[in-house]
């Protein structure tokens, strides 16, 4: 990727005499795709409209070749594609008259479309599977088609820059993943491309580098696992969200666990333990802090999903390597930290002697014990250990409880004693 195709340089951008960015600078390179998010209102359109001469713009410059501020509209047309948020006044045009409007800016005054730019038109709707619809009247359509003809509008001005503004927001997936796949291909052939996006798995998957509008103000890009972190989430959407690599794209993959407000009462109802792995802890952890409690899960290695979960919500927990195992001192540790909690809580986890240490840690904690499900041969990898300790703890009182739904009565009926 080589070029500035387009720069925004320390641009302050808003309406009227209201500032909504101030301090914007980063660039998009010839061959990139650089995506927008942030949350509602926090001026990513109004970054795109700056570009147009649909903000106004308050300091700083724009720059694409020469700065296209004070730019004729027909010459920023020649350069720079959009496809907006919102669909277009429709009239009864017909589709293929739709794109054809995409080549006036390479067009004199009176001139008509040549049998080149004819062929540019039949070629752009192909690409964006509109060819079939040329003949349809665009107020006749549905909105995801009228979408698409927007794009192929634009692509239609042959432009360097290509904004877009929520491009799929009126699509299927199947056209959505279209539409962004050939956005893709536009990019990697050497097209600059600015999106904005509210879907962030969307944004990880086709966005070479990534911003965040939030605040007043637009951060570098940066590639998506280094912009969409846990922590950038949380604090730019309020939300806690587990962050992985998606093992079929290869992608960052966003999942929102809880927002931070639905985190009950400060945690203020007391510490619960929860041995888990595997995942079989994710439900009850975001259940149980939901209503309140402070949840402590153990020994964890890192990517389990479990250890996902809760580093996404903040519970506590050890951290272990990747298919590590827990040592003495690791245990002890556990084991203290169970023994403040009000109970603890055994999942349907599977044992192995890798994770043994904190089924023995909850016993040896002296707390009330919960035990979800049954311990079977199905979730005893130990040689036989995990069930004798298992009948240890329901001979020394523990409470059994079929599922997990059966669990947070269970709790609130052990009462808030602390060790």
């Amino acid at each position: 990727m080589t070029g500035r195709a387009l720069e925004f340089r320390k641009l302050a951008v808003g309406y009227g005499t209201r500032t909504v960015l101030r301090e914007a600078s980063f660039e998009v390179r010839a061959g990139e795709f650089v995506g927008l998010v942030g949350p509602n209102g926090a001026g990513k359109s109004t970054l795109l409209r700056a570009v147009t001469g649909g903000a106004d713009v308050f300091d700083g410059d724009i720059w694409c070749g020469a700065s296209v501020l004070g730019m004729p509209e027909r010459e920023r047309a020649r350069l720079v594609g959009v496809v907006p948020q919102t669909q277009p006044a429709v009239f009864a045009f017909s589709a293929r008259e739709f794109v054809e409007m995409g080549r006036h800016p390479h067009l004199g005054r009176l001139e008509s479309l040549d049998a080149d730019d004819r062929a540019i038109v039949a070629e752009t709707m192909e690409r964006t599977d509109t060819a079939r619809l040329a003949d349809e009247r665009i107020d006749e359509l549905s909105g995801g088609d009228l979408q698409r003809l927007t794009l192929a509008q634009a692509l239609a001005q042959q432009p360097r820059v290509l904004l877009l503004d929520e491009p799929t927001s009126h699509l299927d997936l199947n056209h959505a993943l279209q539409v962004l796949d050939l956005v893709r291909a536009l990019a990697d052939g050497g097209m600059a491309v600015l999106g904005v996006f509210h879907d962030l798995g969307l944004a990880a998957r086709y966005a070479d580098r990534i911003s965040i509008v939030a605040q007043g103000r637009v951060t570098m890009p940066a590639p998506p696992a280094e912009a969409l972190s846990a922590r950038v989430i949380s604090d730019v959407f309020g939300v806690r969200a587990v962050v992985r690599t998606d093992p079929v794209t290869g992608s960052v993959a966003v999942t929102p666990v809880l927002r931070g407000e639905d985190i009950g009462s400060g945690l203020a109802r007391g510490k619960v333990g929860l041995v888990c792995g595997s995942g079989t802890g994710s439900t009850l952890m975001r259940e149980l802090m939901r209503a309140g409690y402070e949840v402590t899960a153990g020994a964890l290695n890192r990517g389990d999903v479990d250890q996902a979960v809760a580093e996404a919500l903040g519970a506590h927990h050890m951290v272990l390597p990747p298919f590590g195992e827990i040592d003495a001192d690791s245990a002890a540790t556990v084991r203290r930290s169970f023994s403040s909690a009000r109970c603890v809580i055994v999942c349907p986890t599977p044992f192995g002697r890798s994770n043994l240490p904190n089924l023995v840690a909850a016993i040896e904690s002296g707390r009330p014990l919960v035990l979800v499900g049954d311990m079977g041969t199905d979730r005893d990898f130990a040689s036989g250990e995990a069930s004798r300790l298992w009948a240890e703890a329901v001979g020394k009182g523990a409470v059994l409880a079929a599922g997990e739904s059966d669990v947070p009565a269970i709790v609130e009926s052990l009462g808030t004693r602390e060790a």
